[in-house]
């Protein structure tokens, strides 16, 4: 515990569903060993924040921590970038450089997207990660570079493979031990912390209170996200700045809520069902009931039934 206290990055993950108790879990185990870690999750899960806790947790946390964003090395950039070149190696190579690779020496450089690297890069990357060197553009001697990988991505690089999209011995390479950020649609518990934790940083950083009504938590709660996090950090700072008071409602998320509710009210208890549907409908009783597949006298027994459950003792 003393050490995760230590690492900024592993105390911005928020909430205690399975799966992200999963990915800390993974977070240190992985940090107390140099093999290299290849991270899965949709776009907007957190990739980074994951690779920079098993950094910031490893014993080389004192060492450089450098972000390759991987759809940016066309093959022009690739060696250079990442390689560095020698003075006078091409037209415009004033002056040497040590690239990317070698900044991150005695630390860590994660690789972001890693399936978007062309093939073509895939060979060069996978030399470095069997020798452990690299050679600038215009020099004969390898530099011997000590760091330790750690790659992320959205594609389902295994499927790559067999489809000929990506070197089947650069994957065994990287896929040493494995981490999964779970979308929002997998941990849905975790919304409403992740959402407290964004308005309370966009408070301090924009010097404002705001806070949120119940119905506002329940309609994120019903959103789909398909851009995860990251489209609810934006919702979110959205309504901080357009708000007119200090109680968020749902019209201020600008959220794209469905007609019926998205995270499928079967797989769902009922109390969240209920809330769901309340949610969508702005507290429209007939609108939710609608929604529910009920009619209005079935959904105020529902609620009559939730009230009782909620507060069994002044049931006489």
């Amino acid at each position: 515990m003393e050490n995760e206290e230590k690492s900024p990055a592993f105390g911005r993950l928020v909430g205690y569903s399975a799966p992200m108790m999963r990915v800390r879990e993974t977070i240190r185990v992985a940090a107390a060993f140099p093999s290299t870690v290849l991270i899965h999750g949709e776009s907007g899960t957190g990739k980074e924040l994951v690779a920079r806790a098993i950094h910031e947790l490893s014993p080389r946390s004192q060492g450089p921590f450098v972000t390759v964003d991987c759809t940016i090395l066309t093959e022009t950039l690739f060696e250079s970038l990442l390689f560095g070149h020698e003075k006078g190696s091409f037209s415009g190579a004033i002056a040497s450089t040590p690239g990317l690779i070698r900044c991150a020496d005695g630390g860590t450089i994660f690789l972001d997207e890693l399936g978007e690297l062309p093939p073509p890069e895939q060979a060069k990357l996978l030399r470095f990660l069997q020798e452990r060197t690299v050679l600038p553009v215009g020099s004969t001697k390898p530099v011997p570079v000590n760091v330790r990988v750690v790659a992320a991505t959205h594609r389902n690089l295994a499927k790559m493979v067999e489809e000929g999209g990506f070197r089947r011995d650069l994957f065994y390479r990287l896929d040493v031990v494995r981490a999964f950020t779970p979308s929002l649609r997998d941990c849905a518990e975790d919304i409403r912390p992740i959402a407290n934790a964004l308005l309370s940083n966009f408070c301090d950083l924009l010097g404002v209170r705001r806070a949120f009504s119940e119905r506002s938590l329940d309609a994120m709660l019903l959103c789909r996200w398909p851009g995860n996090v990251r489209q609810l950090a934006t919702c979110i700072e959205r309504a901080v700045v357009l708000c007119a008071g200090e109680l968020i409602e749902p019209a201020d998320l600008c959220l794209d809520l469905p007609e019926t509710p998205g995270i499928g009210l079967l797989e769902q208890s009922e109390e969240q069902a209920v809330r769901y549907a309340l949610a969508a409908s702005e507290g429209n009783r007939s609108e939710a009931a609608r929604k529910l597949g009920v009619d209005r006298r079935q959904l105020y027994r529902l609620l009559a039934r939730l009230e009782k459950r909620a507060h069994p003792q002044s049931v006489a």
